[in-house]
């Protein structure tokens, strides 16, 4: 574990329940897509990677980020026994995501199509990896 990153300790059986959290995010990423709601899309692919993210760590290391810079989870996957190279194309997924996260959900600017197909190609690629890693 880092010590310098807020974690909360997980049975390893609930990464199931992130990853049942990350499937509904997606499914509601994909709905509202389908109806042009780029705001909800970008919001639920933020999440959905969220989610995604803390199944995998549950699942591997007994733990999830609990901290308010989401960015630290990106420390807490380079922990995992998974190849280094695949990690870090999915880490910059995961990281372009959590970038745009505090302007999509506070600031005044609303998303728009260019940055919901962004964040749900890069939503969708972390999401099937996660799934495909925990099966």
């Amino acid at each position: 574990m880092c010590p310098s990153i807020s974690t909360r300790s997980v049975n390893r059986s609930y990464y199931k329940n992130y990853l049942l959290k990350a499937e509904q995010f997606y499914k509601t990423m994909k709905l509202s897509y389908e109806k042009k709601l780029w705001n909800s899309v970008v919001v639920n692919a933020i999440h959905c990677a969220i989610s995604s993210a803390d199944a995998l760590t549950v699942y591997y290391l007994g733990f999830r980020h609990a901290g308010e810079r989401h960015n630290d989870v990106i420390q807490l996957l380079q922990q995992l026994e998974i190849d280094k190279k695949e990690l870090r194309t999915k880490t910059r997924q995961l990281s372009m995501l959590l970038s745009i996260k505090n302007q999509a959900e506070y600031e005044e600017r609303l998303m728009v199509e260019s940055d919901a197909n962004s964040a749900l190609k890069g939503s969708e690629r972390f999401y099937s990896w996660v799934k495909e890693e925990l099966e």
